[in-house]
């Protein structure tokens, strides 16, 4: 009964890709939203790139609860009130800074948003799984990465044109965003669950571990690219050209975006589990050759870095897709929030495990090596959990 309800609610037959635009906005948005600290900070505080890195950490903290948090009550609740709660949070969270300007005050403000942010993307991730018929799914939810992406370019740029208070009107806007909510069909029916240790037991164990340590070393290398790289070009580590130095965030987050957008196309061609093994050792392969050139050839090591992102990008979205179709409707938003938890650990850490890296052994190619590695291990891991394009789910 359960099953027929919810295949009605859904209308799993059709992809309607007028929801699915709904939730693409809402992840330009809370990608837009995440990239606050890196352009708040220096308007209106003392910061340096090591105070910013801080900042990300405490957003990451935010965002990780509520992966867990918001995201695993979906599977109670029923999608749409995990949704609307994750649109309140990032929302009220945006203009904290506005109300009072004070260093505490942005750190609860980074803390609240933080936690729409993480809420967001594995709700929407996983009513995109289910709004979507199987043989576009990947290609839906790989754009969904995307945009989140492009959220990251398209924020700098507003701010450029408009100022600092488009932060601001922009926060209060999402709030107008939580009416489309209503005139969506729920996806979930409110259940009882016993929670995330659901997912360590019994056969899922081995699964969910693979996909949680595929996704931490994905996420630890994607953000130490754009998180920790700029303290090697801040400290004249690595030289590269003055605009490219500049612009490093803007530039790094449009091939991000690129990344996860071309490989859209390919997720329902070639399977998640082939296609994030390939890209995953390509950009392991990227970051070992920046290791050699990073002093001889900086140029080329930056775009090796470069190349190395774009890949990366592309196993971000193959990771959130397979995390999503490895567990069934009833675990899925568990599932989700579950990986992309471990994904927030591997963020917070990355600058943190690099960071240390450098200051113990002062060779600025070194961290490329826990870079290249950390890329391998997830194409190792990717290896051994199945095509999740034909399996039964869990």
């Amino acid at each position: 009964m359960e099953n027929s309800e919810i295949q009605r609610l859904a209308k799993r037959s059709k992809t309607d890709w007028l929801k699915e635009i709904y939730l693409f906005y809402t992840q330009l948005a809370a990608g837009s939203l995440l990239i606050i600290p890196a352009i708040v900070l220096p308007l209106y505080y003392k910061s340096s790139v090591s105070t910013e890195e801080y900042m990300f950490f405490i957003e990451f903290l935010g965002m990780l609860a509520g992966s867990v948090w918001i995201s695993g009550a979906s599977d109670r609740v029923g999608r749409k009130p995990a949704l609307a709660i994750s649109i309140a949070l990032y929302s009220v969270g945006s203009f904290i800074p506005f109300i009072d300007r004070s260093f505490y005050a942005l750190v609860l403000s980074m803390l609240i948003m933080g936690s729409g942010i993480g809420a967001n993307v594995p709700v929407a991730n996983a009513m995109m799984n289910e709004f979507s018929e199987p043989s576009v799914r990947g290609t839906v939810m790989s754009i969904g990465n995307a945009i989140f992406n492009l959220g990251f370019v398209v924020a700098p740029l507003f701010i450029f044109f408009f100022g600092v208070k488009f932060i601001f009107i922009f926060g209060i806007v999402q709030l107008f965003t939580l009416a489309p909510i209503l005139r969506i069909p729920e996806t979930k029916k409110p259940s009882q669950s016993s929670g995330f240790r659901d997912l360590y037991i019994g056969e899922r164990l081995k699964k969910t571990l693979a996909i949680s340590f595929a996704t931490f070393f994905v996420f630890f290398v994607v953000y130490g690219i754009v998180d920790w790289f700029p303290t090697l070009l801040s400290r004249g580590l690595v030289k590269i050209p003055g605009i490219l130095q500049k612009d490093y965030i803007l530039i790094t987050n449009l091939g991000a975006f690129l990344g996860a957008l071309l490989m859209a196309p390919l997720v329902d061609r070639t399977g998640r589990r082939t296609l994030g093994i390939a890209v995953s050792s390509i950009a392991g392969v990227a970051e070992l050759l920046t290791l050699f050139f990073s002093r001889i050839m900086p140029a080329l090591a930056v775009a090796l870095t470069f190349v190395s992102l774009f890949f990366m990008e592309g196993a971000l979205a193959i990771v959130t897709i397979m995390a999503s179709e490895l567990y069934d409707h009833g675990m899925r938003g568990r599932g989700l929030g579950n990986s992309l938890a471990w994904g927030r650990i591997g963020g917070m850490t990355s600058p943190l495990v690099l960071g240390s890296v450098l200051e113990i052994f002062r060779n600025p190619g070194l961290p490329f090596i826990v870079l290249g590695m950390s890329s391998i291990c997830a194409a190792v891991l990717l290896h051994n959990l199945p095509e999740t394009m034909q399996i039964k789910k869990l």
